[in-house]
């Protein structure tokens, strides 16, 4: 009899860690996304601000776009390191960021979401939601 009622406890709370475990995965998916969308921003407010005091410091210089962008940033000593990533910068330097590993639509649209923007996920090339901060690759 003994064994049958440790058996029992046995299942009920397995039975119960297994429902926590499914019932707090859209949390912890959401605070997953929302971690990579702030290190993301943080990053992309990095490599804006060393885009910025090189053009004040070297008005007319051209330095290229994306990874040439970035390398010359790092070599003049406007970035300490290049953040890890293939990131794209446009001509203008007003569009920042890098495709996300594993992204989908609904990813897309779900970090934006939680990042308050709108369920939606532009593409990366549109001026009309240029204030999403997540785009989606061409």
């Amino acid at each position: 009899m003994y064994q049958v009622i440790i058996g029992a406890i046995a299942v009920l709370i397995f039975a119960v860690l297994a429902l926590l475990l499914w019932l707090g995965g859209h949390q912890r998916t959401d605070a997953k996304l929302r971690a990579e969308l702030v290190a993301v921003a943080q990053q992309e407010q990095q490599i804006g601000a060393a885009l910025t005091l090189y053009r004040q410091d070297n008005v007319r210089a051209p330095l290229g776009q994306d990874a040439a962008l970035l390398d010359g940033l790092h070599s003049a000593g406007y970035l300490r390191a290049i953040p890890p990533g293939a990131w794209f910068v446009s001509g203008d330097g007003k569009r920042i960021g890098k495709p996300l590993g594993g992204q989908t639509v609904a990813s897309c649209a779900r970090m934006n979401a939680l990042a308050g923007a709108g369920a939606v996920c532009p593409p990366c090339d549109s001026e009309a939601d240029a204030s999403a901060p997540i785009c989606q690759q061409p």
